[in-house]
């Protein structure tokens, strides 16, 4: 059974986080942050104009709907993407003062992008159904893959940050803290679709994963538009036991 969601607050959740987006954009080129976060940055205006492109095909009666869905799929697979290289680049912004602490994040996503790569191929091989069908599958399972290598990756970012006492700006955590709700949130969601069939009606699933989006959209530009500041960890772990660190990863990356 369906639950019958409001249209005015469907559409609310639709385009109130891509306005929030829109002014974000506005935001960071007026302090510069693009050349800081540029996957961010192509992130949010990307996700604008795709969100442009979308609403102008929904109001198009030409449109069909098998078009309509298959610009939809290609949305999720570019924000899937860059989502990734989001993640990537907090990790260099965190650990950019340590070059084997970073290469330990580049050998984590270039490992995870390959398997990700060769499992999507695989389903798209094995799925049976129309193109359309198995694209659709591969998408469901690959969002749910990705979801949780991205829960997993931030999870590890905050441990190691918070292990080695590294100062964090409310940038950085700010932009952490919206992708690890929304990639909590979609693993969630993914979950439940596979449990109970990828085309099952649930709208109310979709809002859920709305809702989110909308508070992750005013988390990054809440953080982004206040003054940069570094959080002061209580504790410090001494200098040269990071560095310490940081000289046996490089050698360990290195054999």
């Amino acid at each position: 059974m369906t639950l019958t969601v409001p249209r005015w607050l469907y559409f609310y959740l639709w385009t109130a986080p891509h306005v929030l987006q829109m002014v974000l954009v506005i935001v960071m080129l007026r302090r510069n942050l693009q050349r800081r976060f540029p996957a961010f940055f192509l992130y949010t205006v990307c996700q604008v104009l795709l969100f442009a492109v979308l609403f102008a095909m929904d109001r198009i009666d030409a449109v069909t709907q098998v078009q309509y869905d298959w610009a939809g799929l290609a949305e999720e697979a570019i924000s899937i993407v860059l989502r990734f290289a989001v993640v990537h680049e907090i990790f260099i912004d965190v650990f950019r003062s340590y070059p084997g602490l970073r290469s330990l994040g580049d050998v984590l996503f270039r490992w995870s992008t390959a398997l990700l790569g060769i499992g999507a191929v695989i389903v798209v091989a094995y799925t049976s159904g129309s193109e359309m069908d198995r694209f659709t599958v591969a998408y469901v399972v690959v969002d749910r893959a990705v979801s949780i290598v991205q829960c997993g990756l931030l999870v590890l970012l905050i441990l190691l940050a918070r292990f080695f006492s590294l100062s964090w700006t409310n940038y950085a955590f700010g932009i952490t803290l919206g992708f690890g709700l929304f990639a909590s949130v979609e693993l969630a969601v993914t979950a439940l679709k596979a449990q109970y069939g990828v085309f099952a009606a649930f709208r109310w699933m979709d809002m859920v994963t709305m809702l989110t989006y909308h508070v992750c959209a005013a988390v990054w530009m809440v953080a982004l538009a206040l003054p940069e500041r570094a959080s002061q960890p209580i504790t410090r772990i001494p200098s040269h036991e990071l560095e310490n660190w940081n000289d046996a990863l490089q050698r360990l990356l290195q054999q």
